[in-house]
Formats: structure tokens, sequence, C-alpha cells
């Protein structure tokens, strides 16, 4: 796929977008009050295959990966299809890498809190 690109920024306290099929990358930077260049980036500017899923979802994986290494805790901001973000999510299930998310409602971002254990099994 060599129209996928990726761009690294800071690598303390980590903000890792998602972008495929359109880019977000202004609007959240703009949202969080942080500058493009500090945000790490993977962007594919186009609609996807299926089979292009798990390509795609084992890049992003390694990338936030890269950034919580050291422990920190990585912002992730997806914009994409529904499959991408959940081969994403089982791979960082298998991690212990600590991530905040952000949903896109009426406009905005918003930070979706944690799923707990309590959530899980009451």
């Amino acid at each position: 796929m060599e129209d996928m690109k990726e761009s690294w920024g800071r690598k303390v306290s980590p903000v890792f977008v998602l972008e495929v099929g359109r880019p977000i990358v202004s609007s959240a930077a703009s949202q969080l009050g942080e500058s493009e260049k500090d945000l790490t980036v993977l962007s594919v500017p186009r609609t996807i295959t299926e089979t292009e899923i798990p390509k795609i979802a084992a890049k992003a994986y390694k990338m936030i990966m890269e950034l919580g290494r050291g422990g920190e805790t990585v912002t992730v901001i997806l914009s994409g299809p529904l499959a991408l973000a959940f081969e994403l999510g089982q791979a960082i299930g298998l991690s212990h890498v600590n991530i905040v998310l952000y949903q896109f409602t009426s406009g905005k971002y918003f930070k979706v809190p944690p799923l707990t254990r309590e959530d899980l099994f009451r």
C-alpha cells in the first residue's frame, strides 16, 4: 500500500491519529489544542478493501506500541471502518499499553471513559 503514510510526532504524552478515507488530523489537532507536527499519524487517504484492514490494523498497533513503550499513556483518535477499529482494539487488548480514546460526536471530539472490569462483570 504505497499510499499509506506515517509521520511521527512527540513521544511524551503522545497522540496517535489513524485516518482512513478522509482527513481528520487538522480537526483533531485543533480540538485537542495540539500542533499537527506533534501528532503521530497513520494516513490512508482513500477507501480501503477488506483485505487491507489487517495490514493497517497491524501497522497502527505497532505504532501505538512504540509510542506507549515507556509507559506513556497514548491518546488514540481513529477515523475509519468499524472492522478496522475492532481489529485494532483486539490487538491492543492483548497488550499492556495505556490508551485514552476520543469519539467524534456532533462536530467535536469527546474523551471516552475507559471500559473497566466492573463494567464487564456487572
